[in-house]
Parts: structure tokens; C-alpha cells; sequence
């Protein structure tokens, strides 16, 4: 398999169908566009990942496209837990019997550090390409790899976005969690120990080249796994569509993951694998989600999450889920008309409300969200008063905060994280 490479605008591989045929072809990696404030006298850029394969048991056709594809070898990346659910099996037996070899990786870490990711690119480096199963923990390892196998160096070397010249190894993404939507995206985020941070990498390059997405796979997810994912694609889809770097195609995709995710959390959750419409639409709606943010970019929920999960192990969508209605309050009257429109998508009628009521009343659907939902308080992690300071300074790195519709300063992070130490949640 050819691997292009070039400086500034350059190719990746993605896939496409021709024939019923399945087939690589080159795609333009071009760098990430944050402008903020785009409208119709401004240019702006799109690119949206390759194909998808959507469906209950398409997991079953993993080998069968692989093969297709001319791919022999893979490395295959997953976690313990997925190995002991026996989801992992479902992808080996799907290589085997179409005949590719694959070797496994099944050590990724809650928070993928930087040897995780060194480990899978000495294992990766003879390899046709990665195939990442499970959410982040799996998947941002995998693209992070995917960059060391064909530029080398160390990870810490692409930390920002942009910052690696020749394409990455192509990445097929198996997500089982309907959440963070890093199948769809052009980030990952690893855990560098040495600095207690968690890194930021983006490129479309590291776009996966082929998602397989099977809402099947989240069937067997627990509540409080099914609350927490649900509530980071929840915030996604917020946070993009209330970002500053808004535009028509990601405002289409947010608006339709909210209108999704608003409906299907609940009974995801209260209802397991019963309810399997709400289980499609969970997967659907994170889906929209990632490749609504990936171009529209997040807010301050997002730099308020990371440092928790960086410092205090809170996982990523349990923190989100907690900063998500906080940041909401303090960010509608920086744009009122934006959370005005996320009530209806939740079911309630704003008919006869001012713009800054209706923007009250999105608030309070995504609070009594929270509070109905499996999701542990901060102090629960370990969170007090005393972590607020180090925990704001960390936040006013984050590379979304120029994004948020509100500016937001280090006491204001401080307030924020205050008022979300009060969201006390049982078990």
C-alpha cells in the first residue's frame, strides 16, 4: 500500500465504492480551520473522514471490506475490558474468516498515554493499517500510532494540530460506545504522565478511512458507561453548535445529533439493550456529533473536562457531563438565540417565551438531565475547593476556550468549577 506524503497540503487515504468494489483512493489533507465568526462573505473548510459502515451486525463484515481492500496484516487495538466482553472476538473472527492476519493490541488505559502509543507503533511498523476498537481509550491511541509509523520521532512532537508532514498509516474505527466520537474526527487526545496533561494531536490525516459503526456493540454497556459517553456526544453536539466557529454544515449535523441524543439518552440508559431504537440513535447521534465539533470546534466545557480527567482521573464524560449545564448557564447571554433552540429539541415548548427565557429553558433541560442521569459528583474523584486554583490554570490552556461564545477568564473558571462541585450525584 502507497503512503503519500508532502508538506502543507497533502494526501491521506480514505476509502470509496465503485462497482461494488471497495478501494483507497488519496484525499486532500488540509489544515484545520478555526476562524471564528464564519458567514457568507468568509471561506471556510470541510473535510469529512471516509466511508462508513452503518448498521446492527455490520461488525460481522469487518474482514470481508478489509479484504477488498488488498489489506493482509493489521494491528488491531483495543482494551482489556472490550477482550473480557468478548466484542474484540467478534472483530477477530471477522479477520479470520476472510483470511487477514492480524496481530493485538489489548492494553490501552482509560487515559492512553504516550508509551501506550509507542507500544502500538513498534508493533504497527509492517503493518497494511490500525483497526481501533472500543471509544477514545482505543481509538486516539490508534491514530496517534498511525502518525509514528510513517513520521516518526515522538508523539510529543505533534502535539497542536498540523503538525505531522507525511500521511498516517490508515486507521479503520470500530467505535462500541456511543459518546466520543473520535471515529468521525480528526483529534486525539493522549496523556502525557511526565507533564500531567492531556495532549491534544489534530490532523485530517488521522481521520479514519473506514468506521465501522454497530450499534450492537453497545448493548451490553452498563448505565453509568451508557450516561457518561451519552453526555460527552451530548456535549459535543452542544458545544459546536453554540462555538463560535459555527458554519451551515456543522449547525445541520449538531442540530439533528441534539434532536437525537435529547431523546435517546434516558431510555439508553433506564432501558439497556431493550430499547434498541434508542441504542441506534445513541450511536447515530455521536456520530453527527463528532463530525459536527470537527469543524465547528467546542467550548469550555471540553478545557474544564481534560484537566479533570488529566489530575483527577474523573473520566472524560462524567466531567463533561457535570461542566455541560454549568457552562451553559454562564455562556447563553453571549448568544441567547443559540440556547433558546436546544428546549424544543428536547421536547419543551418555548412558544410565548423571550429569546433569553427560551435560552433559560434549554439550560435547565440539560440540568434535570444531569440530575436524572447515573453520574458521580467531582468530589467523588477526589475534587475540592482547595484543586479549584491548579484546576483553572490548567483550564486557560485549553485550546478550545477561543471558541467558546463567551470569553472566559481564570476566575471565571474558578466560579464554573465551583458551581459544578455542587452538582452532588448519587451512585
Amino acid at each position: 500500500m502507497n503512503r503519500a506524503s508532502g508538506a502543507g497540503l497533502s494526501l491521506c487515504q480514505t476509502l470509496f465504492y465503485q462497482g461494488g468494489k471497495t478501494m483507497f483512493r488519496p484525499v486532500a489533507q488540509i489544515p484545520l480551520d478555526y476562524s471564528v465568526f464564519k458567514d457568507k462573505n468568509s471561506v471556510f473548510a470541510w473535510a469529512p473522514s471516509g466511508a462508513i459502515l452503518f448498521g446492527n451486525g455490520c461488525v460481522a463484515r469487518t474482514g470481508q471490506e478489509l479484504k477488498r481492500l488488498g489489506v493482509s496484516r493489521v494491528v488491531v487495538v483495543s482494551d482489556q475490558g472490550l477482550v473480557k466482553a468478548g466484542i474484540v472476538q467478534k472483530v477477530l473472527d471477522a479477520l479470520e474468516q476472510a483470511g487477514v492476519t492480524y496481530q493485538l493490541y489489548d492494553q490501552c488505559e482509560a487515559d492512553p498515554s504516550v508509551e501506550t502509543v509507542e507500544a502500538i507503533a513498534a508493533l504497527a511498523k509492517d503493518a497494511d493499517l490500525l483497526v481501533g476498537v472500543g471509544g477514545g481509550s482505543s481509538i486516539d491511541p490508534a491514530k496517534a500510532a498511525a502518525i509514528l509509523v510513517t513520521n516518526g520521532g515522538s508523539i510529543r512532537d505533534y502535539q497542536g494540530c498540523d503538525k505531522f508532514s507525511k500521511a498516517p498509516l490508515p486507521l479503520v474505527a470500530i467505535p462500541t460506545a456511543a459518546g466520543t466520537g473520535t471515529e468521525t474526527t480528526p483529534f486525539a487526545v493522549i496523556t502525557d504522565r511526565q507533564r500531567a496533561w492531556k495532549m491534544p494531536i489534530g490532523g485530517t490525516g488521522i481521520m479514519p478511512a473506514l468506521v465501522i459503526a454497530d450499534p450492537e456493540l453497545t448493548y451490553s454497556l452498563p448505565p453509568h458507561i451508557t450516561a457518561a459517553t451519552g453526555m460527552d456526544a451530548l456535549t459535543h453536539a452542544i458545544e459546536a453548535y453554540t462555538s463560535r466557529c459555527t458554519e451551515p454544515i456543522s449547525d445541520a449535523l449538531a442540530i439533528q445529533a441534539i434532536k437525537l441524543l435529547a431523546k435517546a439518552i434516558r431510555p439508553a440508559v433506564f432501558r439497556g439493550d431493550i430499547d434498541r431504537d434508542a441504542r441506534y440513535d445513541m450511536m447515530m447521534g455521536s456520530m453527527l456529533a463528532g463530525y459536527a465539533f470537527t469543524s465547528a470546534s467546542l467550548g469550555i466545557s471540553h478545557c474544564m473536562a481534560h484537566p479533570l480527567g488529566a489530575m483527577y482521573h474523573v473520566p472524560h464524560g462524567v466531567g463533561n457531563a457535570i461542566c455541560l449545564p454549568v457552562v451553559m448557564e454562564f455562556n447563553m447571554g453571549a448568544w441567547p438565540e443559540r440556547y433558546a433552540d436546544i428546549a424544543p429539541f428536547f421536547g419543551e415548548d418555548v412558544s410565548g417565551l423571550s429569546v433569553l427565557d427560551g435560552a433559560r429553558k434549554g439550560v435547565e433541560c440539560v440540568y434535570r438531565l444531569v440530575e436524572d442521569l447515573p453520574i458521580q459528583p467531582l468530589e467523588h474523584w477526589g475534587v475540592t475547593l482547595q484543586s479549584l486554583d491548579q484546576l483553572a490554570d490548567e483550564a486557560m490552556k485549553g485550546g478550545d476556550r477561543p471558541n467558546n461564545a463567551r470569553m472566559t477568564t481564570k476566575e471565571d473558571f474558578i466560579r464554573l468549577y465551583t458551581k459544578a462541585l455542587t452538582l452532588k450525584k448519587q451512585g
